[in-house]
């Protein structure tokens, strides 16, 4: 797991796409709503990333923030993007010798393996009464719906999941009590995150809640992603069985799952493509990933678009960029 947040290239974006800015801006404002926090106080963002979120904090006129952030390459990215401080290091391997009046862990606890372990370094890093704020996906929401994309919340790196019960006990058996909680939708990826916030307090520890919702919702989401998914795997199987020349567009977690989930590794694939240039060079089951250009020594194949957050975007590029004329398959199987 730490060489993968070591290495995670496939995250790294200067420009972050609107709807990420908002998710942001919501979290950033949900902090606001529940407290009255002082511009010097002392604030610590663990999980930085490029530093999107705690950028926010700067702009508010926030003067003491800290990030850190186990990629390098992307720690680097928010010093040079926002001139904010940010160490490279995890939330275990991190040392400071002051404490925090307000840590944050955006998007992080989903990716922790030992929770308890990472809870109490977080414990003895927050000052008495200070805050702690957390974003993860809301498990409870996950079955509610059919999902845009099958499987997406359960991204590769994703090996926890949390309702408002599952995320109270394990805060409370750390030493915090709840302040605020609320579910909220994001237009993004068009799911629910539980946005909570916590005090650090000398309270006795209480036992934990029962959850009676989060397996339930897990395995509703499963069923709806299947049937979500059975279309375009009915489509792969016409692929496989024609053998005609395949362009996957999107080098993600999406088409890691397709290849694995489906018969899509054996199709016809000619050639994976990606605008991120930190994965062009590198394989996908065998098949080089190069630049969106590279289509256009393909004329004729089926462009497969392996997205859903960028269909639209991708779409527009076939169409205004690339004047592309052969067939395209989307994962909603829509006529383009």
């Amino acid at each position: 797991m730490n060489q993968f947040y070591q290495a995670a290239e496939h995250h790294l974006h200067t420009a972050l796409p609107p709807g990420l800015q908002r998710i942001h801006g919501n979290f950033f404002q949900f902090i606001l709503s529940q407290t009255a926090l002082s511009p010097q106080i002392d604030i610590l963002d663990i999980g930085s990333g490029m530093g999107h979120f705690l950028q926010h904090f700067k702009a508010a006129g926030f003067t003491s923030l800290l990030g850190t952030e186990p990629s390098p390459a992307a720690a680097q990215l928010a010093r040079e993007t926002y001139g904010l401080e940010i160490q490279t290091a995890t939330v275990n391997t991190f040392n400071s010798n002051k404490t925090f009046d307000l840590i944050t862990l955006c998007g992080v606890l989903e990716h922790i393996a030992d929770l308890r372990q990472s809870i109490a370094k977080v414990a003895a890093l927050l000052r008495d009464g200070g805050y702690l704020f957390i974003a993860v996906p809301d498990t409870a929401a996950f079955g509610k719906a059919p999902p845009t994309e099958a499987f997406l919340e359960f991204a590769l790196e994703h090996i926890n999941f949390f309702s408002t019960n599952s995320l109270d006990n394990l805060l409370r058996h750390g030493g915090f009590t709840r302040t605020a909680i609320e579910s909220q939708h994001n237009d993004f990826y068009d799911n629910h995150y539980l946005l909570a916030l916590y005090r650090k307090t000398p309270e006795a520890k209480t036992g934990p809640l029962l959850d009676t919702e989060a397996s339930a919702s897990i395995m509703a989401y499963a069923d709806l992603s299947r049937k979500k998914l059975q279309p375009l795997a009915e489509r792969i199987v016409r692929l496989v069985e024609t053998q005609e020349p395949v362009i996957i567009w999107g080098a993600g977690a999406l088409t890691s799952r397709l290849l694995c989930d489906t018969r899509l590794g054996e199709a016809n694939i000619r050639s994976i493509v990606d605008r991120n240039r930190n994965l062009q060079g590198k394989t996908l089951n065998g098949v080089c990933i190069s630049a969106p250009e590279s289509i256009n020594g393909l004329p004729g194949a089926t462009i497969f678009i392996a997205s859903t957050t960028y269909a639209a975007e991708i779409k527009a590029s076939l169409k205004d960029q690339f004047f592309w004329t052969g067939d395209i398959i989307t994962l909603t199987n829509e006529p383009l």
